[in-house]
């Protein structure tokens, strides 16, 4: 896709909007970001972006009884949203019939979402049951978010999408409200859409729901830059619900604006290291005997590009608890090792070229398949263009992984890991924690 197939246009409040019409199929993507995540929550109101999300969902005051989602879903249509560190993002699939009711609905929430105390108790009560279901009550559940935390020394990089529930219940309508005016102006939003529509038509749409709408300053987000890790640090989590132990690595990436080139040989260093079937810490010598489950990603939410800060490669891997010769490997200190001897054999040797072409050839095609719901499209195309101006980096990354990543690249990458001073979590079960007789935090 080149830059001319996208139509870029910016009303006079500032709402930036951007047109990826496909011709084929009968259906359409919307994606509504706004500049704002967890990265952006003042100090001492962690959740607050993703509480935010939740009031959005609920519709602006002119949607109908029930809210936003039931319409959606009566048009034949799905819908949901997803907070990140710099961005919060609304997004929506439908027939392509029902453009006009999804630009509606869309505006008049950004025009005036639903804020009240019935709604602000509900949705807070709904969030402090996200986080005993998805982190406190379930195995492992503070992976990824202990990464961050251990690795990065500023608190708006540590922390995690869900807040701390102490916050949260101290959050209230004015707070709420000074929020929604900051970080929810149209200058502050971008409108993507995909899929089968006609690019007249679809502009016209959008100035007629979107251009009475109130512009106003956007407030930027505070800078939160980084120091690079000085020291390797680990950190041990008594989990009452694994079965099994685990452990959990964290290495810084490369920042994806200026260092393009490592950051990409980093994902198919990801690659090899631990997706398909073939990867060095799956099959073969390399692999650590007892890992009943591996993953290896870049990003925090394993999805690349998705942030302008500090972001991870990570590793996650369940084993078993008698790995060494004294019956035990409570620390996971062999896969800490074979990882380490992985990294030394790509950083030192030749990598296979046909193993790299098949890697990258295979990243390839999933990023590609990613691309054919218009809904995830409208996804990928926004937040690219809303944290680099690249939404055409969407389309190029699959071409660029597979056909510009050397494997001297991807050596560099190898070598840059291994000397990184990185987080490492063990997890360990309560019962072991127990029986070895030692108060694990």
């Amino acid at each position: 896709m080149t830059r001319n197939q996208l139509r870029r246009l910016v009303l006079d409040n500032g709402l930036r909007v951007l047109l990826a019409p496909n011709p084929t199929g009968a259906s359409i993507g919307v994606a509504v970001h706004y500049g704002v995540g967890f990265r952006t929550e003042p100090g001492g109101h962690t959740g607050l972006a993703h509480l935010f999300e939740h009031l959005m969902v609920q519709g602006g005051h002119a949607a109908p009884p029930g809210g936003y989602l039931p319409q959606v879903q009566r048009a034949g249509g799905l819908a949901d949203a997803k907070t990140r560190q710099d961005l919060t993002v609304y997004y929506a699939a439908a027939p392509a019939s029902a453009l006009e009711m999804l630009l509606g609905l869309e505006a008049d929430r950004m025009r005036s979402p639903r804020i009240s105390p019935r709604n602000l108790r509900t949705q807070t009560a709904v969030i402090d049951e996200e986080i005993r279901l998805m982190v406190r009550n379930r195995p492992y559940g503070a992976f990824p978010w202990v990464l961050p935390r251990v690795l990065h020394s500023r608190a708006e990089n540590a922390r995690d999408g869900y807040g701390e529930s102490v916050d949260l219940a101290a959050l209230d309508i004015p707070l709420c409200e000074r929020f929604f005016h900051d970080h929810y102006s149209p200058g502050n939003a971008l409108v993507t859409l995909t899929g089968a529509f006609d690019p007249d038509e679809a502009q016209r749409l959008l100035r007629r729901y979107f251009a009475p709408l109130q512009g106003r300053p956007v407030v930027a987000a505070p800078g939160a830059p980084e120091p690079e890790p000085r020291a390797e640090a680990r950190l041990s989590v008594t989990d009452p619900h694994a079965g099994l132990p685990a452990v959990a690595v964290g290495y810084r990436m490369p920042d994806p604006a200026t260092e393009r080139a490592g950051y990409l040989a980093h994902l198919v260093l990801a690659a090899l290291l631990g997706q398909g079937r073939h990867a060095l810490l799956r099959r073969g010598p390399a692999a650590p005997a007892g890992v009943t489950s591996l993953s290896v990603g870049c990003g925090l939410f394993g999805l690349p590009l998705d942030t302008t800060g500090p972001d991870l490669l990570t590793l996650f891997a369940v084993h078993g608890s008698g790995l060494g010769d004294d019956g035990a490997d409570a620390d996971g200190g062999r896969v800490t090792d074979a990882l380490d001897a992985a990294l030394t054999t790509l950083a030192e040797n030749e990598i296979d070229p046909g193993l790299l072409r098949a890697t990258t050839a295979r990243w390839a095609s999933g990023a590609l398949r990613e691309l054919g719901d218009p809904s995830t499209r409208a996804q990928l195309l926004g937040s690219r263009e809303m944290l680099f101006g690249e939404a055409e980096l969407t389309e190029r990354l699959p071409e660029l992984v597979r056909d510009q990543v050397t494997g001297e690249q991807v050596s560099r990458a190898a070598a840059r890991l291994r000397a990184s001073h990185r987080a490492v979590v063990r997890f360990v079960p309560r019962t072991a924690a127990t029986a070895q007789g030692k108060a694990v935090a």
